[in-house]
């Protein structure tokens, strides 16, 4: 299905009218936020038009956070990021095999960590400091921007590339992706549509970091979403993944209610060839600005489980 290259809509006038309409919502701050669907039998020349309307629209709004005004779902606690550390750590440096000792495995600087739709969440940089190798994916080039800051130094610290994405044009696959590559090696950010193919990731990343980007995705998204980390993540990987419980969980979002069932459906990480559930976190930590009485912030911890079908069908 190609309806993710097709779903998003004018993000801006969109997030305005649900702000006018409902004060109390709150809105993530990464690309992922402000999505909706559109006629999946636009043409080519639409979803072009509409690719450069979210962007736009998404620039305007990461304008909106930079100059302070809504924080949107930032979490920019200290405290928080190291409770979400400690339960990342104690799954992909111990391989989320409880009870048995893997301590061979208790090396950050062997793990590489993919962090989709991250925005400018400065626990990409906290990994970064544990010693972990990062690649961030965001649309918006602002975002991108931002979170060079939070590595320090300056420009000379970054060496930027231009990387063509297979596809057609109508599922991104016809514009490039921006990547910034850090002098340490250990860090790439990349500005461009995360839903789109790209081979040169496939079985790259030891472990993947989400933080509410599954749980922005309307359900018609889910699916292209779920295939590229399922195609990224090596085997035993493991994906960490945060997401709002919400007191009355329904439908309504983003920030859309999410449990286990939701992330284990057949289009999303259930399903053959994709992810196995490990354990839930429950609430990870508090949330900002009296959050904690309408939504909860909760973690899930998935294996990365690949069905083998070579060994049994060559000789």
């Amino acid at each position: 299905m190609k309806l993710y290259s097709r779903v998003f809509a004018a993000a801006l006038s969109l997030q305005l009218l649900s702000l006018r309409s409902s004060p109390s919502s709150f809105f993530p701050a990464s690309a992922t936020a402000f999505v909706t669907n559109i006629n999946p039998n636009n043409r080519i020349s639409s979803a072009m038009s509409g690719r450069t309307s979210k962007r736009n629209g998404w620039a305007s709004t990461w304008e909106d956070i930079r100059s302070g005004g809504n924080p949107r779902w930032k979490i920019t606690s200290e405290e928080c990021h190291e409770k979400a550390y400690a339960s990342f750590q104690k799954f992909v440096l111990k391989g989320g095999e409880v009870g048995v000792d893997n301590s061979n495995d208790n090396d950050s600087h062997t793990i590489s960590v993919l962090c989709p739709l991250a925005g400018d969440d400065p626990f990409v940089h906290l990994l970064y400091q544990k010693g972990y190798s990062v690649t961030a994916i965001d649309l918006v080039a602002g975002a991108i921007e931002e979170m060079k800051e939070h590595f320090g130094g300056d420009e000379s610290s970054w060496t930027k590339e231009e990387e063509q994405c297979s596809g057609d044009e109508t599922n991104g696959g016809g514009i490039a992706d921006i990547v910034w590559k850090h002098n340490s090696g250990r860090a790439t950010l990349i500005v461009g549509d995360a839903l789109k193919k790209r081979p040169n990731l496939n079985n790259s990343f030891d472990a993947v970091y989400d933080k509410d980007s599954f749980g922005a995705l309307p359900v018609q998204m889910r699916k292209a979403f779920c295939q590229r980390i399922s195609e990224y993540t090596k085997d035993n990987g493991i994906l960490y993944l945060e997401c709002k419980l919400k007191e009355q969980h329904d439908d309504s979002g983003p920030p859309f209610s999410l449990k286990r069932d939701n992330l284990m459906e057949e289009d999303n990480y259930g399903g053959s060839n994709k992810f196995e559930y490990v354990e839930g976190l429950g609430r990870v930590y508090d949330l900002p600005n009296n959050m904690n009485a309408m939504m909860q912030q909760t973690g899930h911890i998935l294996r990365r489980r690949r069905t083998s079908t070579a060994a049994t069908t060559t000789s």
